[in-house]
Formats: structure tokens, C-alpha cells, sequence
């Protein structure tokens, strides 16, 4: 005769945390950055163990650590494009008030190639009559 066969226990399943420790980018540490999130506030802190960096964003109740962590490399990457598009903007003026320079020497030195005019109080001689 047969036995009946034992049913097998359902296995847990195994739940995804997400981090909430991540690299730095100022200072390039690993897991030195630590996320709280305070939904009472709706903030999220941002901090780096090693340099200090902090970062605060606003938070909803669906964010996570790394929402916040995003949104401050996304806050890096805004602030590192516009200050290259100052520096860009900068480098754009300097090389136009250069060539502005160069223009004026240039025509300078043409200037001194050419036959001077003649003022108007050059043309009249002193009358010894």
C-alpha cells in the first residue's frame, strides 16, 4: 500500500531591500552615504560619513533613499552643467574682446601706412602780409 504524500512547505520568498547606504560622488568612498527619510517632515537628508556632503529634498510617501540619492545627483549634474555654460559663456566673451584687440592693432597699424589728412588749422598758413 502506498503513502500519501507530504505537501512540501511554501518556501518564503525573499524580499528586495533597497539600499540605503550608496557611494559618494564628491569624494568617491564607498557606502559612505547615508539616506533618512522623514515622512513626518516629507524631507529626505542626505549625508556622507567621510567629506560631510548634505543634501535635503522633498519627499512624497512613495520615495525611498534612493529617490533622494538620485535627486541629488541630479542636482550635481544641474549644477555642473551650468557652470559649464558660464564657463563656456565666459571663454566666448574673452575670445571676442581679443579679437576686438586684434582688430584695433590692426587697424592702427594700417593707419600708419597711410598719408596723414590734413587738419582743418593745417591748411592755413600764417599771412605775413
Amino acid at each position: 500500500m502506498g503513502k500519501r504524500k507530504s505537501a512540501r512547505k511554501p518556501q518564503a520568498k525573499v524580499k528586495k531591500v533597497l539600499d540605503s547606504q550608496f557611494d559618494c560622488v564628491a569624494c568617491f568612498h564607498e557606502k559612505s552615504i547615508n539616506c533618512k527619510l522623514d515622512f513626518d517632515q516629507k524631507v529626505g537628508h542626505l549625508q556622507c560619513r567621510m567629506c560631510g556632503v548634505n543634501y535635503s529634498c522633498a519627499i512624497n510617501y512613495l520615495s525611498h533613499a534612493v529617490d533622494v540619492y538620485h535627486d541629488w545627483i541630479d542636482a550635481c549634474e544641474a549644477v555642473n552643467a551650468a557652470g559649464k555654460a558660464a564657463k563656456t559663456a565666459a571663454q566666448d566673451r574673452n575670445r571676442e574682446r581679443e579679437r576686438e584687440r586684434e582688430r584695433g592693432r590692426d587697424r592702427d597699424d594700417r593707419d600708419d601706412d597711410r598719408p596723414r589728412r590734413s587738419k582743418p588749422y593745417d591748411r592755413f598758413d600764417n599771412d605775413d602780409d
